[in-house]
């Protein structure tokens, strides 16, 4: 058994795809491990409950979740913290976001997308030099890294000059008991102001440009009447920094009462929001991994997505896929999903072969397999 710190300083409140990262890796690695989390207090209670006392929380303050403090925090403060306990090794779940200036024991950093050097404009000018400067040098120190997909490994190679040697693919899992097209027991999704329409869904927060929303969008308003007839468009998650265009597009369409916004869905109804809709369709710009890719194809959805970044690699031959600048191949992917039942059936089988590669707890155990391999 061994003592793990676990930096859950990135944890978004539970609402990001890098949180149900930290979720699951913490749960399975507190399986037959000793794991103390430092996290911010509010945090922590957005958590899972869970009874395993082999996870331990260290709180930090609340203050700490300005951006800048927490960052500087995260370099400068927690190395002294980790030098005063006795760990085994250090496991950062999230080294594209919260690296260290030093590390004081073995590290294994891993790091989901480089995708600000693919979407102009995502993060402000201190933030990119932070995220182009300073978390380069500090990663490049860690022992090992973790990549979530191929193509974040490539980028990793390409613009943060990574020996490949030091590199290793893990793919993410998803939760089997919670996603899964065997046990629909749940009670179907409603949303406020139901039409009772079927539905065609995209899961992710509300961010312009990289998400996408807005070809998205577009593509629903071009589909034929008598498909988008049937079928809303709803686009859950938060809204997040660059919504506004999103949103004021949504209230100027011709199809406004059927783009719904039923907001953050929480884990509990996600998996009837997936297996009541029609089709899943992932537009976005670039991803690291694409979490909601797994979770539709575990649920029975059909899904059609974007050709670039990790989510073709992710989808495999689950999925239609679309050049995601072209309104006219997004939309002509979406139709014939939802115009074809063989086709869609045919999907859905090849989604449900697919999702066999990923699991949380082989990850898990290639991260144990990693630290014990560190003298070889």
């Amino acid at each position: 058994m061994y003592k793990i710190l676990i930096s859950g300083m990135a944890y978004d409140g539970g609402k990001s795809g890098i949180s149900v990262y930290m979720n699951n890796m913490i749960m399975e690695l507190a399986r037959e491990h000793l794991v103390n989390v430092v996290m911010l207090e509010s945090d922590i209670k957005c958590f899972p409950a869970s009874d395993n006392p082999n996870i331990r929380f260290i709180k930090t303050s609340d203050f700490l979740r300005k951006p800048l403090i927490n960052m500087f925090w995260h370099l400068l403060v927690l190395p002294f913290m980790i030098m005063r306990g006795k760990y085994d090794f250090i496991f950062l779940p999230a080294a594209n976001r919260r690296a260290l200036l030093f590390y004081p024991l073995y590290t294994i950093a891993v790091v989901h997308d480089l995708s600000q050097y693919h979407i102009s404009g995502k993060y402000d000018l201190f933030r990119m030099f932070y995220i182009k400067r300073i978390l380069p040098f500090c990663v490049r120190r860690a022992n090992q890294l973790i990549a979530v997909s191929n193509s974040t490994r490539d980028d990793l190679i390409k613009f943060w000059k990574i020996p490949p040697s030091k590199i290793s693919v893990i793919y993410n899992g998803y939760d089997h008991k919670l996603y899964n097209i065997k046990s629909i027991t749940e009670p179907q999704f409603h949303q406020e102001g139901d039409t009772g329409k079927k539905y065609i869904l995209y899961i992710s927060r509300i961010e312009h440009p990289g998400k996408n929303h807005l070809n998205l969008i577009k593509a629903y308003e071009k589909l034929s009447d008598n498909i988008r007839n049937k079928y809303d468009l709803v686009l859950a998650g938060s809204f997040w920094q660059g919504s506004e265009p999103v949103k004021e597009y949504a209230e100027q369409s011709f199809c406004r009462e059927s783009i719904k916004f039923p907001g953050y869905i929480d884990n509990s109804a996600l998996p009837s929001l997936y297996r009541n809709a029609s089709l899943y369709v992932f537009p976005s710009l670039f991803e690291g991994f694409g979490l909601s890719l797994l979770e539709a194809m575990a649920c029975g959805i059909p899904i059609v997505c974007s050709n670039n970044s990790s989510l073709a690699e992710v989808a495999g031959e689950a999925a239609l896929k679309f050049d995601p600048l072209s309104i006219h191949q997004i939309k002509a992917c979406m139709e014939s999903i939802l115009s074809d039942d063989g086709l869609r059936d045919k999907m859905v089988q090849a989604g449900l072969q697919r999702i066999k590669d990923f699991d949380w707890r082989k990850n898990a155990d290639k991260v144990i397999e990693l630290y014990e391999k560190r003298d070889e």
